[in-house]
């Protein structure tokens, strides 16, 4: 089945025409205090970690990733809100908007999150489960490029970070 959905999500990347990430360097300001510290994260030494504040379990990893000697490799994958729905790994679900929004280094931009934990993240949108309640079809995505959540419709494209937990 895994090998089903990497096929899949290669093949719809190549249809839909996905273009690669924009690499940028992420910018922070020490000046402010970390709003996600390194260690307030559990290695799980499997792709993982354990957010040791919330007790959710994270993928280091963006869809279309895979962790390998402490870092993410390969390319993310941008969907559309329905698709994600077929390449959720077994136990693992999108996060709402406040789960996600828990992730966000707010004295960093391109990206906005710890990159120790979360490396190779891309400074874009990422897909949540939450429903923008003030038009149909539309879904809330935090944006890693500064850290903010926008609502955005289902048929656009933005990139995943899987969770489990609660």
């Amino acid at each position: 089945m895994k090998l089903f959905r990497c096929f899949f999500i290669m093949l719809l990347g190549s249809v839909a025409g996905a273009s690669s990430p924009v690499v940028m360097a992420q910018s922070c300001n020490s000046k402010i205090a970390t709003t996600s510290p390194t260690q307030r994260f559990h290695d799980n030494q499997d792709g993982s970690v354990t957010d040791q504040q919330t007790g959710l379990q994270w993928s280091r990893c963006s869809l279309g990733q895979y962790w390998e000697d402490n870092t993410c490799l390969d390319e993310p994958r941008a969907l559309p809100y329905a698709i994600v729905a077929l390449a959720v790994e077994e136990g693992w679900r999108l996060p709402s908007i406040s789960e996600l929004s828990s992730l966000v280094e707010l004295r960093c931009s391109a990206p906005a999150i710890n990159n120790k934990i979360f490396p190779a993240t891309t400074p874009a949108a990422y897909w949540t489960a939450t429903r923008f309640i003030n038009r149909d079809g539309y879904f809330w995505q935090m944006h890693f490029l500064h850290g903010e959540g926008i609502p955005e419709k289902a048929d656009s494209m933005a990139y995943v970070r899987w969770v489990r937990g609660k």
